[in-house]
């Protein structure tokens, strides 16, 4: 049976081609159906953590449980990179950093989303195209907004493959929420950004790393720019506001998700107006803001 079989997402996972990535999943106080999220320790004798997002110490424990092990083979820690600001991202941060005495990283924009916690002091900030030095040929950083203004992820150069934090899921979906900053467009162009890189395997924030992580990633843009489509037809039969369209464009979503399906269509609607094909317009009478195709 081979890796990919036997893997679980609550469980660690190691590929042999690439064992300087090890992915510890963490229970976390994420969003259904997943229950973890996956912190990451990269590099060969100096490592970095990354996203080790749990609040609760008997989770937690499994991450020091795997920093311990590591420690004693003599490998060094250096430093805490957070892929973006999401409490299931950065929720255990502080403590780890602390407590080990290493500094926090993290985009500028994720620390401008963080200035209010002092706690999350960011020590050193990443930007796009820096070379982090962990694994065979280091950690290359690709800034990737949408679901958050400051999302990183991270390519190892040896060919590990890519850390896309909250980019795609093995397990679950990801939620781009303007109420958070989250852009739609702006995501869409972070999936294109990321698919002409070509294949390689794709190590995510919920789940199990996925071999043909290019598939994943083309599945993500096709679902997101079908679902731009049913928008479009949705505000051509006249319908306007996010409350008479959200039936319309969701229509295969039961009501029970109607909360999340309702940011995820004011995303789309936002995007659509920052390309030009829709219009929107309010005013004090009216209760919603109301959009029209232009």
């Amino acid at each position: 049976m081979n890796e990919q079989a036997l893997a679980r997402p609550d469980l660690p996972q190691v590929v042999a081609s690439a064992p300087w990535i090890r992915r510890v999943p963490l229970r976390s106080p994420t969003l259904p159906p997943a229950t973890h999220t996956n912190a990451y320790v990269l590099g060969e004798s100096e490592l970095l953590v990354v996203d080790p997002g749990s609040p609760w110490p008997d989770a937690q424990a499994l991450l020091w449980d795997s920093l311990h092990a590591l420690r004693a083979q003599g490998h060094t820690l250096r430093a805490v990179l957070l892929t973006h600001h999401h409490y299931d991202h950065v929720s255990g941060a502080a403590e780890l950093a602390r407590a080990l005495g290493v500094p926090l990283w993290a985009h500028p924009d994720t620390q401008r989303r963080l200035s209010n916690q002092p706690e999350l002091t960011i020590g050193e900030r990443v930007r796009d195209g820096d070379l982090l030095p962990f694994g065979p040929r280091g950690l290359r950083v690709l800034h990737t907004p949408g679901h958050a203004p400051g999302h990183v992820c991270l390519v190892d150069e040896a060919g590990g493959g890519l850390i896309a934090g909250d980019m795609v899921a093995s397990q679950g979906t990801i939620i781009v929420s303007p109420q958070d900053e989250g852009d739609m467009a702006l995501y869409l162009s972070s999936l294109r950004l990321l698919l002409a890189r070509g294949p390689q395997r794709v190590w995510p924030a919920h789940g199990i790393a996925v071999e043909e992580g290019d598939k994943l990633l083309l599945r993500y843009l096709q679902h997101r720019l079908l679902r731009e489509e049913k928008v479009v037809r949705a505000l051509q039969t006249g319908a306007s506001t996010l409350t008479a369209l959200l039936p319309l464009a969701y229509d295969d979503t039961p009501a029970a998700l109607y909360p999340l399906a309702r940011e995820s269509l004011l995303a789309h609607l936002l995007a659509l107006v920052t390309t030009d094909r829709v219009e929107t317009s309010s005013n004090e009478t009216d209760p919603e803001p109301t959009y029209r195709l232009r």
